[in-house]
């Protein structure tokens, strides 16, 4: 194998592929646009040349036997040229120029002409070009250059675009632009500046993330396993970043629990290594034990990881650091597990607005025991739990149990009502005896009997 001296970029998709195949088939009249002003005679005599290339082998050979510096150059004038109603010309020379990315003599050239971004701007005005191909290679070449070491980066704006654009192809419709999307936006990722970027727009990123994982969780084909682990690659590569990762779980700490779904589905041991590895990350974050707890608590709580675990260290790994991490992770969780009392079970609840059929609802000691919890703070908690009532992704199990729980509480406190009046959240309480849900109205009905009763003792 020839060493190289830049970072390749390989795409896995032949969807890729078979569009370059398709296009460098075709002839484009270079002699019509040099007639025309558009291009130089000399331009149009090399593009006439390099269209004679017509496979991978003859394409090395002729960078091997040529200075390939002008043709570099020449590539890059056609796509700085306003050629905006000559997309034949446009894809023709996107497509060259991804083909000849691959060799070191031209990205060498392309890091000596880098002054100020001046040869990535050339296809900036394209990454969102109407044209597919167009979209495509140009995101294909400028995402090339991107990871490249060696090219420096003046405007950090280029990289947010071109992610930007990758994060709208993630929504397609069209499964095989969502795996060239996320190929692009995990390579981009493997560079450590390039995270920070992603970061400052999380907010739209990161969910689709998480929602094109859940579409695949259950699809064993080939590109569906290859997709999940590009998209894993991605988070993992954002747990790498300090700052990011305080913050991850503050953020989507409820999308745990779908790498937790999948670490129970999945046989592919490359699938289970990069989770295990998010999650020990997540769970062993710098300078912050009090966030790698609540984590530990969230996976413990809400996740039920502690049954996950061991079923995973009784498989054969070949990966001896996946054996580690399964080890370094299994120990953290038994160690916080054994310090877990209900009432930080409860908490769990609240907090990721997430309620389960656990015996503390149900249980009348647990109320009376956890009282003084619930009214310290000038009734923090309780608030907390009030404030439930106007979540939107409220379900009618959710309902029930925040309803139950606040009847448990006026039955022990008759202040509560004056904290649940401060709130406003009485008139929320009786709305819900409208509910369609039966279990919710009879819980409505069961408080607002307690509120009339504990306001006119």
């Amino acid at each position: 194998m020839e060493w190289k001296l830049y970072k390749q970029l390989q795409l896995d998709s032949p969807y890729f592929e078979d569009y370059r195949q398709a296009i460098l088939s075709k002839t484009i009249p270079w002699d019509g646009y040099a007639r025309g002003s558009l291009i130089s005679e000399q331009e149009a005599k090399e593009l006439t040349e390099l269209e004679k290339i017509n496979t991978e082998e003859s394409l090395t050979n002729f960078i091997r036997s040529n200075n390939v510096d002008n043709y570099v150059e020449t590539l890059l004038n056609i796509l700085g040229k306003d050629l905006s109603d000559r997309k034949d010309a446009i894809k023709y020379v996107n497509v060259l120029f991804s083909g000849f990315l691959r060799y070191d003599q031209v990205l060498t050239k392309l890091v000596e002409l880098n002054s100020n971004d001046s040869i990535l701007k050339p296809f900036v005005k394209y990454l969102n070009h109407q044209d597919e191909v167009i979209k495509l290679f140009t995101l294909f070449n400028i995402s090339y250059l991107l990871i490249q070491n060696d090219i420096t980066l003046s405007d950090d704006s280029i990289v947010l675009q071109t992610f930007q654009v990758l994060d709208t192809l993630i929504e397609s419709e069209n499964f095989k632009l969502k795996q060239f999307s996320i190929e692009l936006i995990s390579e981009l990722l493997s560079k450590k500046q390039y995270r920070d970027i992603f970061w400052t727009k999380n907010n739209e990123f990161v969910p689709k993330l998480f929602l094109n994982l859940n579409t695949v969780l259950n699809n064993n084909s080939t590109n569906s396993i290859q997709f999940q682990y590009k998209i894993l690659l991605s988070i993992w590569l954002l747990t790498f970043n300090k700052e990011i990762l305080k913050n991850f779980s503050k953020i989507y700490q409820n999308d745990l629990l779908s790498l937790l779904k999948l670490l129970k589905i999945s046989i592919k041991e490359k699938i289970i290594r990069l989770i295990i590895s998010i999650l020990n990350n997540l769970t062993n974050i710098p300078n912050d034990d009090k966030n790698s707890i609540e984590n530990l608590k969230f996976l413990i709580l809400i996740g039920n990881i502690q049954s996950i675990i061991p079923n995973l260290k009784n498989r054969k790994w070949a990966d001896e650091e996946l054996v580690q991490d399964l080890d370094s992770l299994s120990s953290k969780i038994e160690e916080v597990f054994s310090t877990l009392t209900s009432f930080d079970e409860y908490l769990q609840e609240l907090t990721t607005k997430n309620f389960k059929n656990s015996p503390t609802h149900s249980n009348k000691e647990f109320f009376i025991d956890n009282l003084s919890k619930f009214q310290d703070s000038n009734y923090k908690i309780f608030k907390q739990l009030i404030e439930l009532l106007n979540y939107e992704e409220n379900d009618s199990s959710n309902f029930t149990f925040i309803l139950n729980d606040i009847s448990k509480i006026l039955e022990l406190d008759s202040n509560a009502i004056t904290i649940l009046n401060s709130q406003n959240k009485k008139t929320k309480i009786m709305e819900l005896l409208n509910h369609k849900n039966s279990e919710v109205r009879y819980a409505a009905l069961k408080a607002t009997q307690l509120i009339v009763s504990q306001t006119f003792k």
